[in-house]
């Protein structure tokens, strides 16, 4: 039951472990958004997290000591060598009701917040997936938990999966809130006539678990064959070398969320070829919201996003499965508009709108289980009261 139940605006600080100054990352994204749709809904928010250079954005404070790790198939640009005595003089000047922490397991912004705020109410949110995680990385989250999931009042969750790949160290009840996205802002638009089908990827190249390898492969057959098909690719190319020339490819490069929306808006078939390791996939609901088919591999973190009539899944590393489903597509106009409106339906309870007053109870619930552990002589009741105390902060 819920002790604090004013729904008052809150200070909110969102403390993100990955490097705010690099383009992309689905972690990052989802903090900025749900910054975005806080501050629209009244509240004050503001995102710390590591930076390997300075930040222009409002609300932002990046730290330095950003290192890359490569794991779970991916880069990790991490604050790994972060000076606690800058997290502690951040949270010394800047004043919060809740702390909400982005993938705590990730060091080491995120154990000095948990350790050095001891005063303030805070809640985790769990993205990483991993279907096999090895034993050495268990062995690690167990010890990281033991040493800091105490200062946690809350935990969520942005999936099943990644709910599940949490619960080898989290023991406690863990709520599902998934990834969010603005229907507003990613809004279906008629695109160009054309006489080839425009596939479209978004995502990391240097990412491997993103398998864009296996769509070149395929859209090179495609060609080959003779279907009429272009391919925009959109993201940084990291350590990776740029798509190499090839007719009708388009590479784009890291792009502003504008250019990132008129992307969407002007394919014809959306295309995520990832080949595991992936919680949820924000790119889909992106897709889906300005009203694309997908196709994407049938992989856990993807499957229970989709709707079964708006998405073709193929087993991933499969470039034969690609070109099969791609072909598919290119021949049946009436089932991608289908399928387009089918996504644009479905993704209509992962707006921000509807997510934000889920993510909005948790906050409450979070200062609602310090007070109680600082008040326990308070005893629960109903109706529109609040316990008077206001919550703790350094």
């Amino acid at each position: 039951m819920t002790y604090w139940t004013e729904y008052r605006p809150l200070r909110i600080c969102i403390v993100v472990p990955y490097d705010l100054s690099m383009p992309g990352g689905g972690v990052k994204h989802h903090a900025f958004q749900l910054a975005r749709a806080l501050r629209a809904a009244g509240d004050e928010v503001m995102v710390l997290g590591p930076a390997s250079s300075p930040i222009d954005l409002p609300e932002v404070v990046g730290l330095p000591g950003v290192v890359n790790v490569v794991s779970n198939g991916d880069n990790n640009r991490m604050g790994l060598f972060i000076a606690p005595w800058r997290v502690l003089k951040f949270f010394r000047e800047n004043r919060f009701d809740v702390i909400h922490l982005h993938e705590p397991m990730v060091p080491s912004i995120a154990f000095w917040t948990a350790w050095l705020t001891p005063g303030v109410p805070k809640l985790t949110t769990f993205h990483a997936f991993g279907e096999s995680p090895p034993w050495g990385l268990r062995l690690a989250h167990k010890l990281f938990a033991a040493i800091q999931f105490p200062f946690f009042q809350r935990a969520i969750a942005v999936s099943g999966s990644a709910a599940s790949h949490a619960g080898h160290a989290w023991k406690r009840p863990i709520a599902i809130v998934p990834n969010g996205i603005s229907t507003h802002d990613f809004q279906p638009a008629p695109a160009a006539p054309s006489k080839e089908l425009r596939l479209l990827f978004v995502g990391h190249l240097d990412a491997e678990r993103k398998g864009f390898r296996y769509l070149l492969e395929a859209y090179g057959e495609l060609r080959q064959r003779g279907v009429p098909v272009t391919l925009d690719v959109v993201g940084p190319h990291g350590d990776a070398p740029p798509p190499p020339p090839a007719p009708g490819l388009t590479y784009h490069g890291p792009v502003s969320l504008k250019d990132l929306v008129h992307r969407y808006q002007s394919c014809d078939l959306f295309v995520a070829p990832s080949t595991g390791q992936e919680s949820f996939g924000i790119v889909l609901l992106e897709a889906m919201s300005v009203a694309k088919p997908i196709i994407c591999s049938d992989i856990e973190g993807y499957r229970h996003v989709v709707h079964p009539d708006g998405a073709m899944l193929v087993p991933p590393r499969d470039p034969d499965a690609l070109v099969e489903a791609i072909s598919t597509l290119a021949q049946d106009p009436a089932r991608r508009l289908r399928m387009a409106a089918v996504n644009r339906a479905h993704v209509k309870q992962y707006d921000w709108e509807v997510l934000v007053p889920r993510l909005k109870h948790h906050y409450l619930e979070a200062i609602a289980d310090r007070q109680v552990r600082l008040l326990p002589s308070i005893e629960p009741w109903a109706g529109t009261q609040s316990v008077s105390r206001e919550p703790d902060s350094l």
